[in-house]
């Protein structure tokens, strides 16, 4: 039967918030960054590419306009001694018809080159029959062209002198606005060069047909903002569940199948991280089962074992949170205590052996007992194996002296400076 714990809705949504919140920002990241760059590079390929089929339409527009200019009346315009209102509005006619029927252009003109100056000749926003949706600002005949922007070639007039359709590569920055531009050659019925036409489309219309793929942008940014976090999540789950899984692993190497105790490879590295703290003093309290082949040949070994768990939990109820607890081997306990005095091990040592010798109620086992050896040094920087030896001897001590008690290390006379001793769980000083 499954634990009734795991039924409730609140340790699903638990376990969903069991991940690393560093693993998950550092992969949202770097994912976000690379499925950013994978949907930015096409979009910006993509733009690109609309905006040479935007300067294709504007090329195209202009070579139409180019062909509705009566190319003769025009060469007639580029002296100006030859111009008359009404010269002027004969071969605008044409032009303001075009511009009527393409409401999306924003401005259709022509001009003459001389050198490297251009200037306005025919300009529709000065004809009242024009129809268009735009505010215009009509150029004045023979106008000189200012431009604001950098020309991103200074030799396009001579290339639409021989007779080239040249499209400005982005928008460029005049007096009357922001535009993309297009000129085309004008000829007259003999072939000869005669100015050339220009369309202008404002920021506008591009923006217009650009906002049609705008939605799909920030959709896809989106999605993959959003698959970034989903990665970013189930990476951190995954790092979360290998970490968890290898802590469990260490915690289970490093603790005793039995007792639970740190074993002595936890206990080893326990005091190793003890001994790097400063500490006003350092104890080593070392517990040894009294006899334990005895009580296994004599109750079994389940018994022992059952005397070898009483014994860990007196250690546990005896000590302080901060003390490290160990099963060295079959019968050896080890308790590790930083900032311990002789009156605090000792007082330890006396828990533990009244804790152990308390009533039991299996009749003929309540003899078994352990002996303590206790060894407390103020030295900084002693080595554990001084301090562990010491102890031992003190150990040894005991059990000579007739077991069931605790010795203290006497570094002159190793005699006992504490001891007690346990008959029928009544404690005997």
């Amino acid at each position: 039967m499954p634990p009734v714990a795991s039924a409730f809705p609140g340790d699903a949504v638990q376990n969903l918030r069991r991940f690393t919140p560093r693993t998950f920002w550092l992969v949202t990241l770097a994912a976000a960054a690379l499925l950013g760059t994978l949907v930015a590079v096409p979009q910006w390929l993509s733009k690109q590419a609309r905006m040479d089929v935007l300067r294709s339409h504007v090329a195209e527009i202009a070579e139409l306009a180019a062909n509705v200019v009566d190319g003769d009346l025009h060469r007639q315009l580029l002296d100006p001694a030859n111009y008359t209102p009404e010269l002027y509005e004969r071969a605008l006619e044409p032009l303001v018809r075009f511009h009527s029927a393409a409401p999306e252009v924003f401005y259709i003109y022509t001009m003459k080159a001389q050198g490297r100056q251009s200037f306005f000749v025919l300009d529709t926003a000065a004809s009242s029959k024009l129809a268009t949706r735009h505010a215009l600002r009509p150029s004045a005949y023979m106008e000189p062209f200012v431009p604001l922007d950098k020309e991103p070639d200074p030799d396009y007039l001579q290339r639409i002198a021989s007779g080239e359709t040249y499209v400005y590569p982005t928008f460029q920055k005049d007096d009357y606005g922001i535009f993309l531009s297009g000129h085309t050659p004008i000829y007259d019925s003999h072939g000869r060069y005669s100015g050339f036409v220009g369309v202008d489309f404002d920021t506008a219309y591009y923006i217009a047909r650009e906002a049609r793929f705008q939605m799909i942008s920030i959709g896809t940014l989106a999605a993959a903002l959003l698959i970034a976090l989903l990665i970013g999540y189930f990476a951190a789950r995954y790092h979360y569940a290998i970490i968890h899984r290898l802590r469990e692993q260490y915690d289970l190497s490093i603790r005793d199948d039995l007792t639970q105790l740190l074993n002595r490879r936890g206990a080893l590295a326990a005091v190793r991280h003890a001994l790097r703290a400063q500490a006003s003093s350092y104890a080593i309290i070392l517990v040894d089962v009294d006899d334990l082949k005895g009580l296994n040949d004599s109750h079994g070994h389940a018994a022992g074992d059952e005397f070898l768990i009483k014994v860990a939990t007196a250690i546990r109820a005896s000590v302080r949170g901060t003390d490290i607890c160990a099963r060295l081997g079959g019968d050896e306990f080890m308790i590790f205590a930083t900032g311990c005095d002789v009156d605090a091990a000792t007082e330890i040592a006396r828990h533990i052996l009244t804790r152990v010798f308390s009533k039991d109620s299996t009749p003929g086992r309540s003899h078994f007992g352990v002996s303590i050896g206790i060894d407390v040094t103020y030295e900084p920087g002693e080595e554990f194996i001084h301090m562990y030896r010491r102890a031992d001897e003190a150990l040894y001590r005991a059990k000579d002296d007739g077991r069931n008690r605790f010795v203290v290390f006497d570094a002159t006379l190793m005699t006992a400076t504490a001891a007690i001793r346990v008959a029928g769980g009544t404690v005997e000083r």
